[in-house]
């Protein structure tokens, strides 16, 4: 009977043992989430916000709330809005949708993957999306460009996979359209998400963090959208081609440049080319061999320019580490079709 015992009984010391070499599964170790964090329900009349690192990429959820302030500067999930009136909401990077529901007169700024609204009165939205927006049973839906910067954004936008330059703003998809009238409109190119808030308001988000709304400074860069053309000036294609550099430090000061020849963007793409396409938009000369080469280790981001091009064509620097096409005047209809027809052939398969 003693050697029984002997042969089932285990020291508390095995057991610990035993416990400590269990596997342990991604399952075990998250953090148990207070949905009451990630939400903002039922307020009226105040001012609420959350900070970078305070989501961290979940889901967030705003329901029922009027007369209100809020703000989330961090990334998210995916965000629903539903039930809302009279708000000004200012949202980080989404990686997924932001789907707004039975809202009214609410000024949004924010960046997603996938934007979309259904039931709605009278929205202004300021708008960063890599896929077209899409609005139904909505009227009085009015759209601009999202300028804004923040400490923390460059890399909520990256870890949320969206690309900086695939904005497709202004191409909005009206499920429910009706006869002889438009239920969305574009806003001012001079409109600023800004002028909803009051100075206690900005206070309140800018000082301790530095959100900055203005074009000048902003993450995000400002496109007019390919609705009314307006003789702005000449237009060409300028195509920044990174090769090995992950950063967009040489083609924000080629925008600096652009902004100041008084020219301007109407449009942005960021895409992937092998070979046969760089040839096929850029021609098959010895600058095209370089530019595959480039092509095969990074990204291709092509910008729509119009404005004083001549004087652009002088100032424009040659960064050393990146390469940049501008095309001439009398290829610069070819080069903009060709370029933009590419990528929305891709990105539409």
């Amino acid at each position: 009977m003693g050697n029984l015992l002997g042969f089932c009984y285990k020291s508390e010391t095995v057991l610990q043992k035993e416990e400590d070499t269990k596997p342990v599964f991604s399952w075990d170790k998250r953090e148990d989430l207070d949905p009451a964090d990630y939400c903002f329900e039922d307020l009226d009349g105040v001012t609420r916000g959350k900070l970078p690192g305070q989501i961290n990429g979940q889901q967030f959820s705003i329901e029922n709330c009027k007369d209100c302030i809020l703000f989330v500067l961090d990334n998210v999930a995916s965000l629903t809005i539903d039930d809302c009136t009279n708000c000004v909401i200012f949202i980080g990077p989404s990686k997924g949708s932001v789907f707004i529901r039975d809202c009214t007169d609410v000024k949004l700024a924010v960046s997603c993957q996938q934007f979309r609204t259904r039931d709605c009165k009278r929205i202004d939205t300021y708008l960063h999306t890599n896929t077209q927006p899409i609005i139904e049973s909505s009227v009085g839906m009015k759209f601009a460009c999202l300028q804004i910067n923040y400490p923390h954004l460059a890399d909520q936008v990256k870890s949320s996979g969206l690309s900086l330059f695939n904005n497709e703003w202004s191409n909005i998809y009206d499920f429910t359209p009706v006869e002889h009238n438009s239920n969305f409109s574009l806003l001012p190119e001079t409109a600023k998400f800004d002028t909803y808030l009051n100075e206690e308001h900005i206070s309140s988000v800018s000082n301790s963090n530095k959100v900055a709304f203005s074009s000048h400074n902003s993450l995000f860069p400002l496109t007019v959208g390919t609705h009314n053309r307006d003789g702005f000036g000449k237009s060409a294609l300028l195509s920044v081609f990174l090769g090995q550099i992950n950063d967009y430090v040489e083609v924000n000061k080629l925008l600096k440049t652009v902004q100041n020849c008084e020219c301007r963007l109407r449009r942005s793409k960021e895409t992937k080319m092998n070979t046969d396409t760089v040839i096929r938009i850029y021609g098959g000369s010895e600058r095209s061999q370089n530019f595959s080469k480039f092509a095969k280790d990074g990204p291709v981001i092509g910008f729509e320019v119009e404005g004083d091009i001549d004087t652009l064509r002088k100032t424009l620097p040659s960064p050393q580490d990146v390469l940049v096409y501008l095309s001439t005047d009398t290829a610069s209809s070819k080069d903009i079709n060709n370029f933009f027809n590419y990528v929305d052939m891709t990105m539409s398969t």
